[in-house]
């Protein structure tokens, strides 16, 4: 749940990365720093109910050198929380260094703890050799499982490091209505995306107010170019600001809709000018 959280906030913010796959995306300085940390709200919806609360997710930004470089270090925990947790108790905790300068990902690693499910992943990148590797580990596994893979550009990453990499965009070179590509690493390969940028609207978020948004709608898709399973397509409203905060997900499933809200924004680094009301 909490991996697919990080898949829909980081395809929201690839907007203009099919442009930059023919131009190059054109990075702007880190919108965030060490001591910022966002706190989001998952609920489920559906008509004539009443939002229910699901989990609740948490991700902070520090500072940490790594093999002698600067790097951001993204931590990323998300739990559920209120009558959820009674039915289903997830807790997954997702970390990423980003080098400092490139924002490109060095390292990053998966915790998740689902029920009586444990499965631990460690991705190393190699961006001389534009590859990456991974070592997943369960405990009933006779053993690690390993896997190494090509990565078919520079804009590309697992979800949570592209969430925080791609936050630095130039959204003045984002294309309206323009459906693009991009491959998000996951597990054994990179996996194909569809996307959109609908341009600017405003988009009220439950208890914080009215913020001007970049819309987009996105889809993850097969080789073939059909969908995956479903509530992979979804919707998503970014800060309209400096910062590009995620501030709002939704994603149809069979009944109703999961919804992702920010709850709280904290020591970011610039204000939160996308506010209206």
């Amino acid at each position: 749940m909490m991996n697919r959280f990080f898949v829909l906030i980081a395809v929201a913010l690839l907007g203009g990365a099919g442009v930059g796959r023919a131009q190059g995306i054109v990075l702007l300085d880190a919108p965030f720093g060490a001591g910022e940390e966002l706190v989001y709200n998952v609920s489920y919806r559906a008509a004539l109910i009443p939002p229910i609360n699901m989990m609740r997710i948490s991700i902070r930004t520090l500072d940490e050198v790594l093999s002698g470089r600067q790097h951001f270090h993204i931590v990323g925990n998300g739990r559920t929380t209120g009558a959820a947790k009674g039915v289903f108790e997830l807790n997954d905790t997702y970390h990423a260094w980003l080098d400092a300068e490139t924002l490109l990902p060095s390292r990053t690693t998966s915790d998740i703890r689902e029920d009586n499910y444990r499965l631990t992943t460690t991705y190393t990148y190699d961006w001389n050799l534009m590859s990456v590797s991974n070592v997943r580990r369960n405990p009933r596994w006779d053993g690690p499982r390993t896997a190494t893979f090509d990565l078919p550009s520079r804009d590309c990453g697992d979800a949570l490091s592209l969430f925080y990499r791609l936050r630095a965009i130039d959204v003045n070179r984002l294309v309206a209505g323009a459906a693009n590509r991009l491959d998000l690493v996951l597990s054994e390969d990179a996996k194909p995306i569809t996307f959109i940028f609908w341009g600017r609207e405003t988009v009220r978020v439950r208890r914080l107010g009215t913020f001007r948004a970049l819309k987009f709608t996105c889809t993850m898709v097969t080789s073939d170019g059909s969908t995956y399973e479903e509530g992979m397509t979804f919707t998503a409203w970014i800060s309209d600001d400096e910062n590009h905060i995620p501030l709002m997900v939704e994603s149809p499933i069979r009944i109703g809709r999961v919804s992702v809200s920010l709850a709280e924004g904290s020591q970011t680094l610039h204000p939160l000018s996308s506010r209206v009301k």
